[in-house]
């Protein structure tokens, strides 16, 4: 399920600081309870919980169901 144009593969940055490093969207499981989404740093070994709204999309999974 996709939700605020998320979808887990998607490589994300945030909205308001350029030059961020990337993340990868992990999980989108929590969006429509707790308005977050998990993330991984392409630089971190560690998850993290973050608001949807303060990020952008770079890069879309190229697995998405639409595109196929």
């Amino acid at each position: 399920m996709q939700h605020h144009g998320f979808q887990v593969g998607d490589l994300v940055t945030p909205k308001d600081h350029p030059g961020a490093p990337l993340a990868i969207v992990i999980s989108t499981e929590c969006v429509s309870s707790f308005n977050r989404m998990q993330i991984q740093f392409v630089t971190s070994d560690r998850p993290e919980m973050v608001y949807p709204k303060h990020w952008k999309v770079v890069s879309r999974n190229e697995n998405r169901p639409e595109d196929r």
